[in-house]
């Protein structure tokens, strides 16, 4: 009988992990990561990707995590009434991802803020980044540096 129990325990706790898989059938992909090159003296330079939700869920990518800055963060320019562009940290901290769509990083919209560049970005490196996301798990990619957007 205890073994009855135990091999229907199991069973429900595969069952529950095997569920809890579901629901991102394709999962997330990253491309054309870039990142400009910087002048020598420049504190700040920011990262830009295409992101592909292949899921039948929602996601937001909610952070990245890179050892080429001190702090990374969020951000989307914008264009005020008096055509003046700003650079803020996204609401919510989050860029949503919705199922079944590409949703783009690029310059003069949403983009990865890296503040406090450790060493200077040189055309031809790649610097690895980490991809956080609500759902899906971190995603591995390397930005490659560029005097201009491809």
């Amino acid at each position: 009988m205890a073994v009855q129990r135990v091999g229907l325990l199991l069973f429900f706790v595969v069952g529950a992990l095997l569920a809890g898989c579901g629901g991102n059938s394709g999962g997330i992909e990253a491309s054309g990561v870039w990142g400009r090159e910087s002048p020598s003296m420049a504190q700040n330079g920011a990262f830009y990707l295409e992101l592909r939700n292949n899921g039948d869920a929602d996601d937001a990518l909610v952070a990245v995590q890179t050892t080429a800055c001190g702090q990374v963060e969020l951000h989307e320019s914008s264009m005020d009434d008096h055509d003046v562009m700003s650079m803020d940290p996204v609401e919510g901290g989050r860029i949503p991802l919705p199922a079944g769509e590409t949703v783009s990083l690029e310059p003069g919209g949403l983009h990865v803020m890296c503040l406090g560049i450790v060493e200077p970005f040189v055309s031809g490196e790649r610097i690895p980044l980490v991809l956080h996301f609500e759902q899906h798990e971190p995603l591995e990619v390397e930005a490659e540096i560029r005097r201009d957007a491809p």
